[in-house]
């Protein structure tokens, strides 16, 4: 039986990190508060956090996806003080729908039927672009 111990993996060159193409790992995700001023708390591969409206925002991706056909997994949280709450991918009535390069998610009071600004968490699987 063998046993890989390391540290650093770096891609052929020696330096440069490897880059995540083809392997089965989240290629990006966000941690957003969008309660008063919307903010990234913490993320991976994205570039900024767009502000739509109550409850709806934008996910800009910093090295693009393959196409438009990831998935994208997000969620909420889904309790406070007896309102329940989830979230999904916004698609809207104008036909707004993800783009390899972006996505946009919702949030809204189930019991209210209306949208909610709050926090989101949100990631992608599938192949970045060559």
């Amino acid at each position: 039986m063998s046993e890989l111990r390391t540290d650093t993996i770096t891609a052929s060159d020696g330096t440069s990190p490897v880059t995540l193409t083809k392997q089965s790992a989240a290629k990006q995700w966000s941690y957003v508060n969008d309660t008063g001023t919307s903010a990234i708390i913490d993320s991976f591969n994205t570039t900024s956090w767009l502000d739509n409206g109550t409850g709806n925002g934008t996910v800009n991706i910093a090295s693009s996806m393959g196409n438009a056909t990831y998935n994208i997994s997000v969620s909420t949280n889904a309790d406070n003080g007896g309102i329940n709450r989830t979230c999904g991918v916004f698609t809207g009535t104008s036909g707004t729908t993800s783009t390899a390069g972006l996505y946009r998610i919702s949030r809204w009071i189930i019991t209210a039927n209306s949208l909610e600004d709050g926090y989101f968490y949100s990631s992608t699987l599938g192949d970045l672009a060559t």
